[in-house]
């Protein structure tokens, strides 16, 4: 069992067991360690003057030895802390807490280890403490567990000796009683349990936990649904019980309550004695009752009763009487439902977690088909189907026999009729997966299974509020008894108390809502109470209460998505509009633009020509404007259906969050239509300041993308400046990412940390994890500039732990180039220069289908290239991206000439700033020296992103200076005065001289 000694208290100040010492360094003197030596074997109540001379000189005392023992006291003192030795009436003690003795603190942890059981780690503890029954009893224990109960028998009688010897006396009633419990677990009663033909995959954990349970409480339930190895835990339980008779009856066969009492005295060997014909049921029982009593007795047992969901009642009477009627019994119980008894602790079983699930399928396989093909991805895949659930896992495990992996998944739809016919030695209720959820089936009543049957229509998981639209009524009640047998699980999270469903279960209520023929009424509940929750939490999303209202929208996305998705099949027009404008909205604050894309067309192909009701007006509006935003950024157009269709609905009265939105939308497209953002640039001057907000925004991202930050920045503050709270906080957050974006790429950390730290608590909360991602980026990068590498690596840690830099954006790209750029600054310049490189090949990997346009043109590889040369050029490594290199020389006047969507002047200026170091390296002529100058100063024009410390504008500019004093400067003052769309041209000049 592992050790928690790790977790435990903190090292004592004060060690005299090995080397004596102080906060951990050595204390000099000899008689100083003899003095505190003693006092530590003296415990708190100290020593006199005379029995510390004793310990510290023996029989060579001094001739003052009052005045010898207060020098020892003061150097003992000097060398610890004043106040650590304290005189007392009679003579010194230590005044020290008992944590912070070595020597004292070995009896309480080696005591708490040994009470959990940890008996590896309080063996060491507990042989070095001063012995006292207590203490004694616990090393017993451990030594038990560690050596075997031989070796505590041993132990045992040199104590019992030692006591006779010393003072005459026995050791005490409760060590007498542990050393009896050590004899009969020397000759162990192990009655009706069985032994695996194969490993236990999984349950380590478990097993840990449930021997803690075991130990603190009396009654103990392992309770989990079906299949979930609730026996084959108890089996090994039992085998590894430290009681010395243990029991294992086996419940499954029993059909009546009167005969769980009959099958438990049948295995203790216990049978009535009254003449069944001559007295009541009841007083038969009661006599049984008592005869199992007697025969537990008084000695230390384990009685395991499996399976006892079918007799929960029954059970619980029968253990209660057990455990109030017997001082040392403890009982196991496994079962779908808890006993409900006050001396139960209940054990909720969980589900085996996918390595483990993966581990039991192949080592399963293997078994069943020797040198089957067992593909990773594919085995996990089938087995992430499978709920965790170990019987499914060795159900699909046997038809390795006679399919491949992929066939077994493929068949899963109809998973019933594929997962049969288990290990032969298996019960009957555990051949088929249907048997498993059949027998919970049985065991509910006719109330209980209407709900089952309703309530499989959620897909992912449901509240109460949920429940009660769908079952047609209150559902607690029935709700209550689905949890109570395992059919149901209760998760509480930021969303607060949800139920879900095992996915077996479920398609198991699926298939029996089909044969009653409610499939249709209740995906019409489900659905008409899913559009009111989309339509009330839209119209509160832009409020007070965001934070709250995107947590609630969260627990129910899978169910949103899964009706969205019915209602496009059905052509449901109101369903799609409802839905999908409370799912854009949401997905759009998260940052999970890719989502709404995915959706897209097929929405447009219902909406674009629905008439749609007044009152979903707004919903509409909503919809078309999430759609023609994304169609915007993703595919580099301001042309599509949805925008066709907006124009025609039109931006409505400027008053609700969709209406705005669209106004400054249509007017961004009317304006590029015309050659101009002369609209854009009216409405950031608009009186009102939602719109004003909005625009300015927009302006800002515009003029970022131009190549104008400095502008962009501005743009970016005033629109910080008007955002209004009473919309909810993701406004000013995402404001506040655009600018730390801005300053940091002009390179002024300070202000970038400053609006990434105010910003991060805000989009956390609001679950906009990607932002988040690429804002603890930021806050690496400074870290690394700063010189805390190791603040850099934990960021990073923190990145890739909450998998939220594995997309496209922001946060991987910073990312993949930051793990390089902190490796270069270890010194690990191998590493960082072959992280570059593999960053560009991971990102190039990284496609999207709607940025077809671009392909082998994405912002975002381009970017991470570019870095990636620098990064080469700085440590004299051009050899190894001289691919690089050419590729973006290629690239960049395609891009001039915009060929490829819109004009990413940042982008355009970071591949221009990789070629300029490239010519100015390695000691340039002066023609390849001023082509390199110039291209600097187009760089920094274009307001090249600077992110990178690869990247970053002052080595650079001393290889300029270097190679030709003066002529960056030169170029600058030349392009000062001309924007970045002008200088297209000049740059695709420079371009063609390079070789």
């Amino acid at each position: 069992m592992p050790s928690s000694a790790a977790d435990g208290p903190q090292a004592p100040r004060l060690a005299v067991l090995d080397d004596v010492r102080w906060d951990g360094e050595p204390v000099p003197g000899e008689r100083t360690h003899a003095l505190l030596r003693a006092l530590a074997d003296a415990g708190a109540r100290g020593l006199s003057e005379a029995g510390l001379v004793e310990e510290v000189w023996g029989d060579d005392v001094p001739a003052n030895p009052t005045k010898a023992l207060q020098v020892v006291v003061s150097r003992a003192r000097s060398a610890t802390a004043p106040e650590v030795i304290e005189r007392t009436g009679h003579g010194y003690r230590l005044a020290l807490a008992e944590r912070d003795v070595d020597a004292w603190a070995l009896r309480p942890e080696g005591l708490r280890l040994a009470a959990a059981g940890e008996y590896d780690a309080a063996l060491p503890l507990l042989e070095r403490a001063a012995p006292d029954d207590e203490v004694v009893a616990a090393l017993l224990r451990a030594v038990a567990g560690v050596r075997g109960v031989p070796a505590a028998l041993e132990r045992y009688e040199t104590y019992r000796a030692g006591l006779a010897d010393r003072l005459g006396i026995d050791p005490g009633p409760e060590l007498r009683a542990l050393h009896a419990e050590l004899l009969a677990r020397d000759r162990p009663v192990r009655e009706g349990l069985l032994y695996e033909s194969s490993p236990l995959i999984g349950r380590d954990h478990d097993v840990a936990a449930l021997a803690a349970m075991v130990r603190a409480s009396r009654v103990t339930s392992i309770v989990g649904a079906g299949g979930l190895g609730k026996t084959r835990l108890a089996h090994l339980m039992g085998r590894l019980a430290e009681q010395p008779v243990v029991h294992f009856v086996a419940l499954a066969g029993v059909t009546s309550p009167e005969g769980v009492a009959v099958e438990v005295g049948d295995v203790l060997g216990v049978r009535d004695s009254v003449a069944g014909g001559l007295v009541s049921v009841a007083a038969r029982s009661t006599d049984l009752v008592g005869r199992i009593v007697d025969q537990v007795g008084t000695a230390p047992a384990l009685l395991i009763l499996d399976n006892c969901e079918h007799l929960v009642d029954a059970v619980a009477d029968l253990v209660q009487v057990l455990v109030t009627r017997t001082p040392a019994l403890r009982v196991l119980t496994t079962s779908r439902a808890p006993l409900g008894i006050a001396a139960e602790r209940v054990y909720l079983l969980p589900q085996l977690t996918l390595d483990d699930a993966v581990e039991l399928f192949l080592e399963r396989a293997t078994a069943a088909r020797p040198g089957a093909r067992l593909v990773d991805t594919e085995v996990r895949s089938l087995v992430g189907r499978l709920d965790g659930l170990p019987l499914a896992v060795e159900l699909a495990a046997a038809k390795v026999r006679v399919m491949s992996v992929a066939e077994i998944e493929r068949r899963l739809a109809d998973r019933f009729a594929l997962l049969r016919g288990g290990a032969r030695e298996a019960p009957e209720r555990h051949q088929t997966l249907l048997a498993v959820i059949d027998w919970s089936w049985n065991l509910l009543d006719g109330e209980q299974q209407s709900a089952l049957r309703r309530l499989s229509v959620f897909r992912d998981g449901f509240s109460l509020a949920g429940a009660d639209a769908v079952v047609g009524g209150d559902a607690l009640v029935p709700l209550s008894a689905l949890v109570d047998q395992s059919l149901v699980t209760v998760v509480e999270g930021a969303g607060g108390l949800r139920y879900r469903m095992l996915e077996t279960v479920r398609e198991f209520g699926q298939l029996q809502l089909a044969q009653t023929g409610d499939e249709t009424q209740s995906h019409a509940r489900m659905r008409e109470w899913l559009v009111d929750l989309a339509l009330a939490s839209g119209r509160r999303l832009f409020g007070a209460g965001q934070v709250e209202t995107m947590t609630s929208i969260r627990a129910e996305e899978g169910n949103l998505v899964d009706v969205l998705r019915r209602a496009l099949e059905d052509a449901d027009v109101p369903t799609v509009v409802a839905t999908m404008a409370c799912l854009a909205d949401f997905w759009t604050i998260e940052g999970s633009h890719l989502k709404v894309v995915n959706l897209s067309h097929e929405v447009e192909d219902l909406l674009v020509e629905a008439e749609v009701a007044p009152e979903l007006e707004e919903a509409l509006r909503t919809t078309l404007v999430a759609i023609a935003f994304n169609t915007m950024i993703f595919s580099d157009t301001l042309e599509g259906r949805s925008f066709d269709r907006l124009e025609r609905l039109g931006a409505g009265k400027r008053t609700t969050r969709g209406e705005i939105t669209a106004e400054v939308l249509l007017s961004w497209r009317r304006s590029i239509a015309a050659g101009s953002v002369d609209g854009l640039e009216e409405l950031c001057a608009d009186p009102d300041p939602a719109i004003a907000q909005i625009a300015l925004q927009w302006s800002s991202q515009f003029h970022e993308n131009q190549g104008e930050v400095q502008l962009a920045r501005a743009r970016a503050l005033e629109a910080l400046r008007l955002a209004d709270d009473d919309t909810g906080p993701w406004t000013a957050a995402l404001v506040r990412a655009q600018l730390a974006g801005l300053t940091m790429q002009v390179g002024d950390m300070a202000e970038a940390i400053e609006h990434t730290v105010a910003a991060i608590p805000v989009l956390d909360a609001l679950g906009a994890h990607e932002d988040v991602a690429q804002l603890k980026a930021v806050l690496a990068v400074g870290a690394m500039e700063a010189g805390r590498l190791d603040e850099a690596a934990r960021l990073f840690d923190d990145i890739e732990t909450d998998e939220a830099g594995t997309g496209i954006f922001g946060g991987a790209i910073i990312l993949l180039c930051g793990r390089a750029e902190l490796a270069l600054a270890l010194g690990r310049t191998d590493e960082g220069l072959l992280r570059y490189r593999d960053a560009v090949t991971t990102l190039k990997a990284r496609t999207f289908p709607a940025l077809g346009a671009v392909v082998g043109y994405e912002p975002w590889v381009l970017y991470a290239a570019s870095a990636a040369v620098a990064a080469h050029v700085r440590h004299g490594r051009q050899a190894d991206v001289a691919d690089l290199r050419d590729e973006l020389q290629r690239k960049v006047p395609v891009l001039l000439d915009g060929a490829v969507g819109f004009l990413d002047f940042p982008v355009c200026g970071t591949m221009l700033f990789a070629l300029a170091v490239w010519e100015l390296a390695s000691d340039p002529d002066p023609a390849r020296a001023r082509s390199g100058a110039q291209l600097l100063a187009h760089a920094d024009r274009f307001g090249y992103n600077r992110q990178m410390p690869s990247l970053a504008w002052a080595p650079a500019l001393a290889l300029a200076e270097a190679a030709l004093p003066g002529e960056v400067a030169r170029c600058a003052a030349a392009l000062a005065d001309r924007r970045p769309t002008d200088l297209r041209d000049d740059a695709k000049h420079l371009l063609a001289g390079l070789s």
